[in-house]
């Protein structure tokens, strides 16, 4: 696994931003200690509202 990591970073220009399916999504960090998980269940949540 580690090695697919390596090669990952080395071919990307920003390894703080990935595309998943159709979708550009940019990793940052926050000052509000949320866990990766928490965002995510709230960025879902507020696409179900729409």
């Amino acid at each position: 696994m580690p090695e697919k990591i390596i090669e990952y970073l080395k071919k990307t220009e920003n390894p703080y931003q990935i595309k998943a399916e159709n979708m550009l999504v940019n990793i940052e960090y926050s000052k509000n200690y949320k866990k990766f998980n928490e965002c995510m269940m709230d960025i879902l949540k507020q696409k179900l509202e729409k």
